[in-house]
């Protein structure tokens, strides 16, 4: 549909991206790929390796609440502040400090929000 009737400087948030190397091409169309809780959990095997085909420009943290809270709160009800979580597991994966992954993430949601 996107290809078909959309411009590609659409823009958006693809919410809570599970890891489907499909939606990638969404990065065509200006799309970021929201990160939540999932990246940590010890189960997600797909989400983590796709992400490596994206960099920390494509992304931007995610809470999803009050679901999906990140470990070592799932199950609980999530919260904004739980975003560290996912900002953390997001530095193991890149190798990239903490405090870089919080300052792309920020400059993107400024982007996407145009702040």
């Amino acid at each position: 549909i996107l290809k078909k009737y959309c411009d590609k400087n659409l823009g958006g948030v693809l919410h809570c991206f599970d890891g489907s190397e499909n939606l990638l091409s969404l990065r065509e169309y200006n799309f970021y790929f929201g990160i939540g809780g999932v990246i940590t959990f010890k189960n997600a095997k797909k989400l983590p390796n796709t992400i490596t085909k994206l960099t920390p420009d494509d992304l931007l943290l995610e809470t999803d609440a009050p679901y999906l809270a990140p470990h070592p709160y799932r199950g609980k009800l999530n919260k904004p502040s739980y975003t560290v979580f996912v900002r953390d597991k997001l530095s193991e994966i890149y190798q990239i400090d903490a405090d870089e992954i919080s300052r792309i993430t920020t400059s993107n949601a400024f982007k996407l929000f145009k702040i």
